[in-house]
């Protein structure tokens, strides 16, 4: 994984574009890498490129829960083909908005990508034009996702590096004294922020506020009263009296909608 801040006017605050690259060529995979550099340079976005030379590495990534934006796939892997590692990518809903763009020296595969959704194909031998300008495209649809908030994650800023925690992960947030505590599946992190800040992250279909510390997955609930939550885990978390009524609206909401 390789992380480059593009641009001279890019800002550490403003958020990264995450590319996988999985081609196992490698001669291949570094003429990817150096065409979205420039085209990182050209648009002064800034980005990270993780690449991977087998489908076997591309999927142990993603069960480790790597959050890409766009990924470059060739077909023709050894191995776990780039069809078969597509598949394991469409299997989760979590990334459902990823867009994955094919490349492969043969054509004949069409019908074989239909169900994997994918956003480009690439015919090698790639010319640099066609790349950067199917990238072009990829980058500005990832930003207008991002303006219209469909993101299934939660970028936390972790000292010098940017994390992407799946909203499916997410157990619940708490504040104190600017610092938050972000409770998962697996692991809980801490990172200086405000609540109302990460709230406005969040989907508010997904997640409610509780009390001016917490923040709440909804799929982590198992009980609710008027004066606390009791988690999946068997952790249990105050309702303020401020936000019980609205609470309640929204969990009995978010019930309805999974019936």
């Amino acid at each position: 994984m390789k992380m480059y801040n593009i641009g001279i006017n890019a800002k550490v605050e403003k958020p990264m574009i995450h590319i996988a690259v999985c081609d196992d060529e490698p001669r291949a995979a570094g003429e990817a890498e150096r065409l979205i550099l420039q085209t990182g340079e050209d648009l002064n976005e800034l980005i990270e490129i993780s690449l991977y030379y087998s489908g076997e590495s591309f999927a142990r990534a993603l069960r480790d829960g790597r959050q890409f934006d766009i990924i470059l796939m060739d077909i023709e892997l050894g191995g776990l083909d780039g069809i078969a590692a597509g598949q394991l990518l469409r299997e989760d809903d979590g990334y459902d908005p990823v867009q994955l763009i094919y490349i492969s020296s043969h054509e004949e595969y069409h019908m074989q990508l239909f169900d994997l959704r994918p956003s480009g194909f690439m015919k090698k031998p790639v010319t640099p034009e066609s790349f950067k300008q199917k990238l072009v495209r990829a980058i500005h649809k990832t930003l207008r996702l991002r303006q219209q908030g469909r993101t299934n994650f939660l970028a936390v800023q972790l000292k010098n590096q940017e994390l992407r925690i799946p909203h499916r992960d997410i157990h619940y947030l708490e504040s104190s004294i600017r610092r938050i505590t972000l409770v998962t599946q697996n692991r809980t992190l801490q990172y200086y922020g405000k609540l109302v800040v990460e709230e406005e992250k969040l989907a508010s279909s997904h997640f409610v506020r509780i009390h001016q510390s917490y923040i709440v997955n909804f799929y982590s609930i198992q009980a609710i009263s008027a004066k606390k939550i009791m988690l999946t885990t068997g952790c249990e978390l105050p309702v303020s009296s401020k936000y019980s009524p609205a609470v309640r609206r929204a969990y009995l909401n978010f019930r309805g909608e999974l019936v």
